[in-house]
């Protein structure tokens, strides 16, 4: 299947299951994380507890891009998450955060926890400014930063 193709479908996928059910989560990642997926007409927000700087620092990043990062978070806290995943969509056709779900996760930057994650997350970049991205998954309302991508260069 085509990358766009995919990203569509499943960028159409996740906003079905935003109006409707809920995504149920596995029981190896409810004990690792606990809790419920969420409710997807609640509003988001960024979470860091399992942000890697030794990927990339936000000491790397200048103060303007500091700002959009800034924008970013207050932008997360005013969506809902079915609004974050209809901003999606195929090659040229995403919108704001522009939620893109990673097709192989294998290839994300080094991180000594990354096994410890339940392989039934949904990895996902959202854009933070033109160029600069950030990488991580949900679990309820919270999207966990785990790498930051300056020049979108992770996953491309």
């Amino acid at each position: 299947m085509p990358k766009k193709d995919w990203l569509r479908q499943t960028a159409e996928r996740q906003a079905r299951a935003a109006s409707g059910t809920r995504d149920q989560r596995t029981l190896r990642e409810a004990a690792l994380l606990g809790g419920g997926m969420g409710d997807d007409a609640a509003c988001a927000h960024v979470n860091l507890k399992y942000y890697w700087p030794d990927h990339q620092c936000f000491s790397d990043w200048q103060p303007d891009e500091l700002k959009g990062f800034s924008r970013f978070c207050r932008t997360m806290a005013q969506m809902r998450w079915q609004d974050i995943y209809r901003s999606g969509g195929g090659s040229g056709h995403k919108s704001g955060l522009g939620y893109t779900p990673h097709k192989n996760p294998s290839v994300l930057p080094e991180h000594p926890d990354l096994s410890q994650f339940s392989p039934d997350l949904t990895w996902f970049e959202l854009r933070v400014s033109g160029k600069a991205r950030v990488h991580g998954f949900r679990v309820r309302e919270a999207f966990f930063l785990v790498f930051l991508d300056r020049s979108h260069a992770v996953y491309r």
